[in-house]
């Protein structure tokens, strides 16, 4: 009975975050951190990439940096493939490295996001990597040959992309 309740106060959520009323999205958002769930972040990044008003954008950060559950991981990775989302992207990695999530095993997605992203992308991915351990020698190994091609034919990103060329070597030797 109570997974349902449950079920039904996110589903309510859920709908009120799609709200045009600005009222019961705040609303909404306050009562995430108590009510929430992981099905609730990709809901909630869509909103965040309507560009709303800075109160919004506050308590959805709020409510998105602070993401402790392990089950969050998956809808951020998901919001990473989204071709709807990539706008977002640079604040998407920023909720994975501010709540802690372990993204280890997304290293083949994160490298060829700060390839073929921005550079605030690769900043935010870079910080990820530095903050995780527990990467397999052959994800190093791979993902390091893919960024010594894309240092050489990205001359803007060539410095931030030797660093997390160099934070993988690192790990690499370390283990």
């Amino acid at each position: 009975m109570s997974e349902t309740n449950n079920s039904k106060r996110v589903q309510k959520l859920i709908e009120e975050l799609g709200s045009r009323d600005e009222r019961k999205v705040i609303g909404a958002l306050k009562r995430v951190p108590h009510e929430g769930s992981a099905e609730i972040i990709i809901p909630m990044l869509h909103l965040l990439a309507k560009d709303p008003s800075s109160e919004i954008q506050l308590l959805l950060q709020n409510s998105l940096y602070n993401l402790k559950d392990p089950n969050a991981l998956e809808p951020l990775i998901a919001a990473l493939r989204d071709k709807q989302l990539k706008g977002i992207r640079s604040h998407v990695l920023t909720c994975i490295w501010q709540s802690g999530l372990d993204a280890s095993a997304e290293l083949d997605l994160l490298i060829n996001i700060a390839v073929e992203d921005d550079f605030m992308c690769a900043v935010e991915v870079l910080t990820i990597v530095d903050n995780t351990e527990h990467y397999s020698d052959d994800l190093l190994s791979g993902n390091i040959k893919k960024l010594d091609k894309a240092i050489n034919e990205q001359a803007d990103k060539a410095a931030l992309l030797g660093n997390l060329r160099q934070v993988l070597l690192d790990k690499l030797l370390d283990e």
